[in-house]
């Protein structure tokens, strides 16, 4: 019995809108169902927040000299960040590093992370600094056990604070660390008390240890848009759960207008949102204006990578030795095959280029096909007569890459194939 289906199955590439189809990316049109942009309460422009110079030093045994940040400030600010948070009040060349940064007058805002201790905040006048964010807790219950305060008396001290440093002429942004542990009540007081009060130009949502759920983070931030409407809302996450970058989309996508960030993840403990992968996915997947330039991701990436002597992993996204490296011969064949449709971008998330990646790279392992071999073998120089030789080499590739238990080199491919060419 045949089955008959009187259905177009192909999409007509030419109906799909620049959000999903470019010459640099083929998206999922999914992601703009009536059904699901009806979700979105995504800002005209959002803004990425960087901290690599502050919480790229949290990161245990990392440390930037003052000339390393002076040089990644410059870094980032080429990459188009809106903010760049440096931290005076660390140590004497912390703060020397500052001043040197602000006399370099960049585009990028530079704002100060602070405490609640009025000493920080003089720490960021003589710095010559415009704006401080001020990091305080959102916890009670930490409050309580770290320093004996009642939940008043935590956002008592964080709206003197802000007062103090208002009063000096500098604008304050408010990180209330720790929120997803915090009651509802408490969070509504303290956040309503540092806009109101405290005169906060925007707050800082912050899931210190990572564990809110993509919904939980939408609903958040829809919350506190109800408390203190008009402010515009940050987001503060890190890693633990591995959950960091999802979890900034969808506080961007409940409307938060500022992410923090630092490049490669880098931060306390597993780190924060990467700066890279956030850029990417706020771009691309919600077409939105994040006013960072793709094209340096790459190598802004890995210039932090030499001057913080952190190694990215190679299964990082964008950054990753493995985001364009390949070695089946399945997919080689697969991607020549779309190649020669002249839709590579089938068979890839985004071509390489619009992050300003050197392009695609194919080893030879295990996995190797004949026709990703037989390309190796062209570029080597070497002559395989017909399919069949084709074929023992590539058995033999793949033994010595089993016992190995990595990819082979061109020497070590060059020998294989002589020896067998030779045994003919």
């Amino acid at each position: 019995m045949m089955l008959v289906i009187n259905m177009r199955f192909e999409l007509d590439l030419e109906e799909l809108d620049e959000r999903v189809y470019s010459d640099n990316y083929w998206l999922s049109h999914y992601n703009w169902d009536d059904d699901i942009i009806d979700q979105y309460n995504v800002p005209e422009k959002v803004h990425i927040h960087d901290a690599t110079i502050r919480e790229g030093q949290q990161t245990p045994g990392i440390v930037f000299r003052e000339d390393e940040q002076v040089r990644i400030a410059r870094a980032l600010d080429e990459l188009g960040v809106s903010r760049i948070e440096v931290v005076p009040i660390i140590s004497d060349d912390d703060k020397t590093a500052t001043k040197r940064i602000v006399k370099e007058d960049l585009d990028a805002e530079i704002i100060s992370f602070i405490s609640w201790q009025k000493d920080d905040v003089d720490t960021a006048l003589d710095c010559g600094l415009d704006s401080v964010l001020l990091d305080y807790v959102g916890n009670p219950w930490q409050g309580k056990a770290f320093w004996d305060m009642e939940p008043e008396e935590i956002v008592e001290r964080g709206v003197e604070t802000a007062q103090y440093a208002r009063d000096h002429g500098l604008e304050v942004s408010a990180l209330v660390w720790d929120d997803f542990k915090s009651p509802e009540d408490f969070l509504e007081l303290n956040y309503t008390s540092i806009v109101e009060e405290g005169g906060a130009k925007s707050v800082s949502l912050a899931d210190t240890y990572g564990f809110s759920t993509p919904w939980s983070m939408k609903m958040m931030v829809e919350k506190i848009s109800e408390w203190v409407p008009g402010t515009p809302i940050e987001l503060h996450i890190h890693n633990d759960f591995g959950m960091a970058t999802a979890q900034a989309l969808s506080g961007v996508i409940g409307g938060a207008e500022i992410v923090d960030t630092s490049m490669l993840g880098l931060g306390e403990r597993c780190g924060n949102v990467p700066t890279e992968e956030i850029a990417v996915v706020l771009e691309l997947i919600l077409d939105a204006d994040t006013g960072i330039d793709l094209e340096k991701i790459y190598p802004t990436g890995k210039l932090i990578e030499k001057l913080s002597d952190f190694e990215i992993s190679p299964r990082k996204p964008m950054l990753g030795e493995n985001a364009f490296k390949y070695s089946s011969g399945w997919i080689h064949w697969m991607q020549s095959k779309a190649e020669e449709k002249g839709e590579l971008k089938g068979m890839l998330p985004y071509m390489p280029e619009l992050i300003g990646h050197p392009g695609r790279k194919f080893v030879i392992d295990k996995s190797v096909g004949g026709g990703l071999l037989k390309s190796k073998l062209d570029e080597l120089g070497i002559e395989v007569p017909d399919k069949e030789t084709l074929g023992e080499i590539v058995k033999e590739v793949k033994k010595e890459s089993t016992v190995l238990k990595s990819e082979l080199d061109e020497t070590e491919i060059r020998a294989i194939a002589e020896r067998v060419l030779s045994s003919k």
